[in-house]
């Protein structure tokens, strides 16, 4: 019988090739974990605690994200609206308080549904700080690199894919996977990332059923039209009050919102909505 070396932790008997039982009569002692090497990843149920989940504060969505403490380092999050709800301000605005955290490190925006020069221009009238820093992965027409890829590379302090609608296109199995494949990266990098999504004709996330399952948390960001002025005009959409509410969320209470006044040099927040 062939034998590969290794012996029995109990007598010292030599073990036979891929056996972890020791052949020795007296002894016949099962040799299982004698090779595994303890290391960290591994931990007692009695050790996490929700306070073992590190937040990052932004002062803009902390409420919404993570029920007032700030988003969770390794969350993958869900955010949809209807067009001009302004989910590219608001990631955007995201990028810069994170860049604002994290010296040093870099946000990276995978724009699809925009071209880069119109992100950029959108990053100017917000007059963002850190636009030096914001690096936006030109996407439109499909990206050159694989995903976890561009991730490894950059290591991003935070991440926007803007849209996974657009990336997925009808493909809801496709649009799981690559929610599942960006959460493996958080959890690698310890850095969170907004997934933008499309809403349907009927107002809700595209393909929340499957999606929902694959992401942390998710969102919904609207226009609330018909909102009247302090002289009691009405106010029109592009500066209609904007609400941002959770349907789900892991790291924090679900529903909760948060309401922001659209401004020319992006969102306020704001304690109450508008008449």
């Amino acid at each position: 019988m062939h034998h590969n070396g290794k012996k029995c932790r109990e007598c010292g008997h030599t073990l036979p090739i891929g056996m972890t039982q020791c052949k020795n009569p007296k002894c016949r002692a099962w040799n299982i974990g004698a090779s595994i090497r303890v290391d960290d990843s591994t931990v007692l149920m009695s050790e996490v605690t929700s306070e073992s989940v590190e937040r990052i504060p932004t002062g803009l969505v902390d409420l919404v994200f993570g029920g007032g403490k700030g988003i969770a380092r390794t969350s993958v999050n869900l955010l949809a609206g209807e067009p001009g709800a302004g989910k590219t301000t608001l990631s955007l605005q995201l990028c810069d308080v994170f860049t604002d955290y994290f010296q040093g490190k870099e946000a990276l925006y995978i724009a699809n549904e925009q071209s880069s020069d119109e992100i950029t221009e959108t990053g100017g009238r917000l007059i963002l700080r850190n636009r030096s820093r914001i690096r936006i992965v030109k996407a439109m027409g499909g990206v050159t690199h694989d995903i976890g890829d561009l991730l490894m590379h950059y290591k991003p302090c935070l991440t926007i894919l803007d849209s996974i609608t657009k990336w997925a296109g009808e493909d809801m199995a496709l649009a799981v996977l690559i929610a599942q494949r960006i959460k493996d990266y958080c959890v690698v990098l310890n850095s969170p990332a907004i997934l933008v999504n499309q809403v349907t004709k009927g107002g809700d996330h595209s393909g929340l059923e499957k999606l929902q399952h694959a992401v942390d948390m998710t969102a919904m960001f609207d226009i609330m039209l018909g909102s009247i002025d302090e002289e009691g005009n009405e106010i029109p959409p592009s500066k209609s009050p904007r609400r941002l509410m959770s349907s789900k969320n892991r790291f924090g209470p679900a529903p909760e919102e948060q309401y922001y006044n659209m401004t020319e040099s992006g969102l306020v927040l704001t304690k109450k909505m508008a008449a």
